[in-house]
């Protein structure tokens, strides 16, 4: 089995500035990410790495600094075969005249590729890449690849057809040695959800997580955008970035006939699979093959842009679904793929793209991203001061959307009876935090000071009366145990 060489040691270093702060308590050389951006980047001295974070983290008037880390997009044995993926998720042609928006974060597309060509958008390629201006070059032809298969040109007689029809915007984010960076990985993401691209293709990944990263990417969600991550070709169990952060649906790797691929990465951070051994798509223009030639390559990269052009065939069909009512579609109607249920190699199981095309799309369930306190004091309150009851419908679980936290209005002494449902098998706890509760660790410590109470236990069903002491916005916690799915959540105040 093929293994990715490892990524060089990050060359600098993010720091966030406190609004106060000024650029002039960092070392020569920090620059912000983009015009009025609190975060700068700071070269680091050869061989210095966390020793030097460490000290930028100490300055006066920096909030945060973390390594500018690499993360590598490079998947393995390409080769020629033909387009099995299409008829392994029950592919047909798309009808209708919709085209989302999607925003592939690669190496580049090379905007000279006939059956690429009428999917971009005009003037639409950025570059992110330090010292590498030109948006429209693909020195690898990992992006071109993503981009082909995830929406090249369908019945025109070019090359092979894409999974959706979509308009393309390419946003390139890594190097000719097909590695990229916190800080161009979060430029990209800016971009993209400022241009309004309904889907977002990561087709990379790699170790530790990153603050800034997880921030851009809530942002991306909250403007609506689906977030599609590459689980990683490890070949080993483990947890690989952007795939497993909050709010990104990672995608595992399946092979021609439709097992878990060796290379794909197993983990929590898996929730669906679709097809990604010798998936064929196009070649740059430059490379040494006829016009129209489609080249195999095998990789978790390639089962991410299958999942992310589904996505786009989903809002084709439902221009105003929101990413959790897509992801929920497609991971409901997925195939389960032995061993039964949902397992760390596949998730949900395998992409069916005809079961989702013509199943009815869930209901609208609760606002995302609401994960945490901070996040959850930006949606509106579930149980508001004059209202006595309220419900909602939700889906919780994964390191996609580990707990749903919502804004009940109470006074001191009142009673909060809460009724929780969840499919059977899954494993759902309620937590009630007191007003101002922090994000952060959940320790004994935070447990004492900000838990109100807690109803837990193996079953999804819950019922619970928490009494309150202090006035004010409580919130009241979803905690997803075991897999991911949908639950209902009522809440009724009652006098003490």
């Amino acid at each position: 089995m093929l293994t990715a060489p490892p990524p060089p040691q990050p060359a600098a270093a993010l720091v966030t500035l406190a609004p106060e702060a000024g650029a002039q308590v960092l070392p020569g050389g920090a620059t912000p990410l983009w015009p009025g951006s609190r975060v700068h980047r700071v070269p680091l001295w050869r061989g210095a790495g966390a020793a030097q974070v460490g000290r930028l983290r100490r300055l006066v008037g920096v909030v945060a600094a973390e390594p500018d880390r690499v993360r590598g997009v490079r998947s393995f044995d390409p080769g020629r075969a033909s387009q099995t993926h299409l008829l392994q998720i029950g592919w047909s042609p798309p009808v209708g005249s919709r085209r989302p928006l999607v925003a592939v974060l690669d190496t580049g597309v090379d905007p000279t590729v006939p059956d690429l060509e009428p999917v971009l958008v005009p003037g639409g390629a950025r570059s992110f890449v330090p010292g590498s201006p030109d948006a429209d070059d693909d020195p690898d032809g990992h992006g071109t690849h993503i981009a082909s298969v995830l929406a090249a040109g369908i019945g025109n007689g070019l090359g092979g057809s894409g999974v959706a029809a979509a308009r393309v915007i390419s946003v390139r984010v890594a190097d000719h040695e097909g590695f990229t960076t916190t800080s161009s990985i979060i430029r990209g993401l800016r971009y993209a959800r400022v241009r309004g691209a309904r889907v977002i293709n990561l087709s990379f990944g790699g170790a530790g997580r990153s603050r800034l990263e997880q921030d851009a990417i809530d942002r991306a969600v909250r403007a609506g955008a689906l977030v599609v991550a590459a689980a990683g070709n490890t070949g080993r169990r483990g947890v690989r970035y952007p795939a497993a952060y909050r709010g990104v649906l990672g995608v595992g790797g399946l092979d021609l006939n439709g097992a878990p691929l060796p290379s794909s990465t197993r983990g929590p951070h898996v929730a669906l699979a679709a097809p990604g051994r010798e998936v064929r798509g196009a070649v740059r223009s430059i490379d040494p093959f006829p016009p129209g030639t489609l080249i195999g390559r095998t990789g978790t990269s390639m089962a991410a842009a299958i999942v992310s052009g589904a996505a786009a065939r989903v809002l084709a069909r439902w221009p105003g679904a929101t990413p959790a009512q897509v992801r929920g579609l497609l991971m409901d109607t997925a195939r389960d793929v032995a061993p039964s249920g949902a397992d760390s190699a596949t998730g949900a199981g395998a992409l069916d793209l005809a079961a989702a095309m013509r199943t009815a799309l869930p209901g609208r369930a609760d606002p995302e991203p609401n994960d945490t306190p901070p996040l959850a004091r930006r949606t509106r309150a579930l149980l508001p001061v004059r209202r006595a009851s309220a419900e909602v419908v939700g889906r919780v679980g994964g390191t996609a959307d580990p707990r749903d936290a919502y804004r009940v209005a109470l006074g001191a002494g009142e009673r909060l009876e809460v009724v929780l449902r969840g499919r059977a098998g899954a494993g759902l706890n309620l937590v009630l935090l007191r007003p101002g509760a922090p994000d952060g660790r959940r320790d004994t410590t935070f447990r004492r000071r900000w838990v109100v109470g807690t109803a837990v236990g193996p079953t999804a069903d819950k019922d619970a009366v928490f009494a309150t002491t202090a006035s004010g916005v409580h919130l009241l916690e979803v905690h997803g145990r075991r897999g991911e799915g949908p639950y209902r959540l009522s809440a009724r105040r009652a006098p003490a």
